[in-house]
């Protein structure tokens, strides 16, 4: 694996009061980062917290298609339901989805975009674009701990990348 530089930090901003947004560095070219979005039993092998574990209920990855994983705590049992749907895929450039996840009370799902950027030396720019529909849902979930177990997920990424280069 490639030695981590300040390109591989995933950097978390908040444009504005409704939006995160995240950027990260991966040495492989888009096709293949992209690719790792989209297979199920790739994306099932890095999105998660480290001390989380990942299955993959149902993944129809095409417009309209829908999608749900479950995170659980192995030492507590807690489970961590997560769903939503696909809105537009363009490969290997774009990738607009739903995002939700079940709580009491339900909140409005929020969309992510994510653009697969190439960028020198066969890398990606991977940006991410979260809309939430008000202030409170975008810092309720920077609140939860998103920046964390996203770096972990990326950082597992970058080892399924280095493994396929």
């Amino acid at each position: 694996m490639s030695e981590l530089t300040e390109l591989h930090k995933t950097v978390v901003t908040t444009p504005n009061d409704t939006e995160i947004r995240t950027e990260r560095v991966f040495d492989a070219p888009p096709e293949l980062v992209f690719e790792c979005f989209t297979d199920s039993d790739t994306l099932a092998e890095w999105l998660s917290p480290d001390r989380l574990e990942m299955r993959i209920e149902e993944y129809d990855c095409r417009p309209g298609g829908k999608w749900k994983y479950i995170h659980s705590d192995p030492s507590t049992g807690s489970e961590y339901v997560f769903f939503g749907e696909f809105l537009e895929i363009e490969k290997p450039e774009r990738l607009v989805q739903t995002f939700n996840f079940v709580m009491e009370p339900q909140p409005p799902a929020s969309i992510d975009r994510t653009d697969f950027i190439p960028v020198e030396g066969g890398r990606t720019r991977l940006v991410t674009l979260t809309t939430f529909e008000e202030q409170q849902y975008r810092d309720g979930m920077l609140q939860a701990g998103m920046e964390k177990g996203l770096n972990e997920g990326y950082n597992k990424l970058d080892e399924v990348l280095a493994s396929r280069s």
